[in-house]
């Protein structure tokens, strides 16, 4: 047994095959919950419940765990290269959903990391572990945890691994020494904020921090949304059918990231980069959707939110491959989103069958 706990888990972490491991006191986040709490007053946060709750728990690791004296906090890289754009008849998925679905795949890797805690330590060990499944500060935990930097994208930067990565954390009730946090910045750099199409990060600052507003970012329109896409942002979507990298892609600390040594997170293991827009739209009922996309993120915005992105996507590249299954939809889809964001798609063809549908459903003035 190693007699330093410290380095006791850091050791179990890297045996797991998590990527990196840091230690902050678990205390409340004053500063960042001020931070959030006026992010969320400003309507940054559109229509996501769990964190619109009236008092919310994010920054009180205590309220989880009543004997909590710290946060283990550890990060895993997703990253895969995405290959060269297959052309028009396909739509694009972000890199952290090429693989299976992360929640149940860090879910399991998170117990054992808590049974073999467990066997090395003496007197009792209580602990519990999350990843991105209650609505706790996870980027603020990992920053005090010596973990990364907040860049402009409000992602954390760490800089050996750039911000490629998942954030799971223990709370529990060892008494360990800290790490140190990790200084960094982003410098005069605005790359992520000026690649946004939809100006998602322009949104001004607090006290010299960054704001995302979800109701223009991407990867919320075409995964937590689940209603109709705003006509004006829906060209600024371009090929993105689930998420968005394109922060991500531009930013200087991502530019030597390695790829993921985790199999559950390569393009092999999901869906891939890439989706072919006929295979979705031909998707007819929820119970087809789930068994074709069940062990993927990809189940979040549920048939009707995949379907309504793919026919956006679709409109946007002008596909000749997925018309008939466009066409089909307009006349057939009970579904009135997925209806609505095909009949916007037709909108965008010049094509007689597509002129003739439009001319049925639409407004003159659409």
């Amino acid at each position: 047994m190693v007699s330093n706990i410290k380095q006791l888990i850091t050791n179990i972490a890297f045996e797991l095959g998590f990527d990196a491991v840091g230690i902050t006191l678990a205390n409340d986040l004053k500063v960042s919950n001020e931070h959030f709490l006026t992010w969320r007053e400003g309507g940054y946060a559109a229509d996501m419940n769990y964190l619109l709750r009236e008092d919310p728990i994010n920054a009180k690791p205590k309220q989880m765990v009543p004997e909590a004296r710290s946060v283990i906090s550890l990060l895993v890289n997703y990253y895969t290269e995405p290959p060269e754009n297959p052309g028009s008849n396909f739509g694009r998925v972000a890199a952290y959903a090429v693989g299976l679905d992360y929640h149940k795949v860090l879910k399991k890797k998170i117990k054992q990391f808590q049974g073999k805690i467990k066997k090395e330590v003496s007197g009792d060990f209580v602990s519990r572990g999350f990843s991105d499944s209650v609505p706790l500060l996870e980027k603020s935990f990992a920053r005090n945890s010596g973990l990364g930097f907040f860049g402009k994208h409000t992602l954390i930067i760490n800089k050996p691994f750039g911000s490629y990565f998942f954030i799971a954390e223990l709370i529990s009730n060892l008494e360990i020494e800290p790490s140190e946090e990790q200084s960094g910045t982003c410098g005069k750099c605005t790359r992520c904020i000026d690649v946004c199409p939809t100006g998602a990060l322009d949104v001004g600052a607090y006290h010299g921090k960054p704001l995302l507003d979800a109701r223009l970012c991407i990867s919320y329109l075409t995964i937590e949304n689940k209603g109709i896409i705003p006509v004006e942002l829906r060209e600024k979507m371009g090929e993105w059918v689930f998420g968005c990298d394109l922060c991500q892609e531009v930013c200087p600390y991502n530019r030597k990231i390695k790829e993921t040594a985790w199999k559950e997170f390569k393009p092999s293991s999901g869906v891939g980069h890439w989706l072919s827009l006929k295979d979705i739209l031909s998707v007819k009922s929820d119970e087809e959707f789930h068994y074709k996309f069940y062990h993927t993120p990809l189940v979040r915005p549920k048939r009707q939110g995949l379907l309504r992105n793919a026919a956006i996507v679709a409109g946007n590249r002008v596909s000749e491959e997925v018309l008939p299954e466009l066409v089909w939809l307009a006349n057939n889809e009970s579904n009135l989103i997925i209806r609505e964001s095909v009949l916007w798609a037709l909108s965008k063809y010049d094509d007689k069958r597509a002129k003739n549908i439009c001319d049925r459903f639409l407004p003159v003035d659409a």
